[in-house]
């Protein structure tokens, strides 16, 4: 539960960055089935009870792209509320997987219809992006200027 809601997923995402600030994501499969067919999303997917959110995403790394990766790191947190006809609630936690643009070369996707390295501004331009894969992108992204301490205040002269 979170705020009195009930969860019905739980999802870890790997916001997958290089050091040049391009992010790795996922095109998901045209199936009308799934949640955003069509749609360039991150890499991730659900945790199973009695994991972690880490270890889900390690786990789902490796079944997705054959891909271990090497640091992980928290950026943050979600819990939105889908509105559905019949409305669900799913708590996301994003991770920072550093990468470099080799390792992609070397990943093997068995999941989605691609892959592709976009620059913030390249994937804010997609006109199917998944709205809180990109949100997580942009608080990587734009982090320095985000979270940056508050300046002191000056003494103003009187």
């Amino acid at each position: 539960m979170s705020g009195g809601r009930t969860i019905a997923r739980w999802c870890a995402a790997a916001v997958m960055a290089t050091g040049d600030g391009r992010y790795l994501m996922q095109l998901r499969d045209a199936k009308p089935d799934i949640l955003l067919p069509d749609h360039w999303a991150l890499f991730g997917g659900s945790v199973d009870a009695g994991e972690s959110a880490e270890a889900a995403l390690r786990r789902e790394l490796i079944e997705e792209l054959e891909y271990p990766p090497r640091d992980i790191h928290f950026l943050t947190e979600l819990v939105i509320d889908l509105p559905f006809a019949t409305p669900r609630t799913d708590r996301m936690s994003f991770f920072v997987v550093p990468i470099e643009a080799g390792d992609v070369d070397r990943m093997v996707q068995h999941e989605g219809a691609g892959r592709r390295l976009f620059t913030p501004e390249e994937l804010a331009a997609e006109p199917r992006v998944a709205p809180w894969d990109l949100a997580a992108i942009l608080m990587h992204a734009r982090r320095r200027t985000l979270f940056a301490s508050p300046s002191p205040k000056r003494p103003q002269a009187g």
